[in-house]
């Protein structure tokens, strides 16, 4: 029988008793698709118990029950904001934080404050989920808190917050853009190409020789292209019909990104 057939108490005493986690996440989504009083009262009596799967479970269910609708999103945020302080436990946190960002468009400043507070956790769990509950926040706290992540150690959480920067929010100002340049000679190239197309959407005069720089290393990213779209400059059209020659007998290269390349060229020569 498909799991969509199950009654909501099999689900959560799958949920509850299966330590197996392979199937866990399709027992979370089939729950997102009931947004019924008695799951609701389930995964609140859940975030209360002493044991941090179960506290886990009732949260993951709620981040994003009802789907799109979220009929009750303000009612599980404040619930969210009330029990951050006193979690201690970091998956719990993870996956609290994950479910802030889901529905974080009532945050207000006091609670970006709470959040805010996370930004030096000595678990990187934490931390990622940190930047995803502030992503699309304009909001100068959050902001700042993103800035400081985005020079972060670890790896993913630079490149999330560096993406959550350059493309979540529009505000252009002096700090985003240093914190962005500060990122264009990262290590690794998902968090530099961010900063580059961060930079661009900003049209900041700097960013044509990191470009310039990218193309000549013949390792450009797709990402790369749309920042070069976005730019608009036929400056890069001579070096990237040159990239396309020089790729064009490369049969390793994936059809998407000479798709995007040829885009790229052609919305530069239009």
């Amino acid at each position: 029988m498909s799991r969509n057939n199950w009654t909501n108490d099999k689900l959560f005493e799958r949920l509850l008793n299966n330590k197996s986690t392979d199937t866990y996440r399709d027992n979370i989504k089939a729950l997102w698709s009931r947004p019924e009083k008695e799951v609701l009262k389930k995964c609140k009596e859940l975030t209360r118990s002493a044991i941090p799967r179960e506290r886990r479970i009732g949260i993951d269910v709620l981040s994003q029950l009802g789907g799109m609708d979220r009929p009750f999103g303000a009612e599980t945020l404040a619930l969210y904001l009330r029990i951050l302080p006193k979690e201690k436990d970091p998956k719990v946190l993870e996956s609290l934080l994950h479910a802030i960002g889901h529905n974080n468009t009532g945050l207000e400043n006091k609670d970006i404050d709470q959040l805010s507070s996370l930004k030096k956790h000595s678990y990187a769990v934490v931390r990622f989920g940190l930047v995803f509950a502030l992503n699309g926040i304009d909001k100068p706290v959050a902001i700042d808190t993103l800035i400081h992540l985005s020079s972060d150690k670890d790896t993913d959480i630079r490149n999330w917050a560096t993406f959550a920067l350059g493309e979540q929010i529009s505000r252009n100002n002096k700090a985003i853009r240093d914190a962005l340049w500060a990122r264009v000679d990262d290590q690794d190239e998902d968090t530099r190409l961010e900063a580059v197309m961060g930079l661009a959407r900003r049209k900041d005069p700097r960013v044509y020789d990191v470009i310039t720089r990218e193309l000549a290393n013949g390792e450009a990213g797709t990402l790369l292209f749309d920042a070069i779209a976005v730019l608009g400059s036929a400056d890069f059209l001579s070096a990237l019909e040159k990239l396309q020659q020089k790729s064009a007998k490369d049969d390793s290269i994936h059809p998407s990104w000479r798709l995007k390349l040829q885009e790229t060229i052609d919305a530069l020569k239009s």
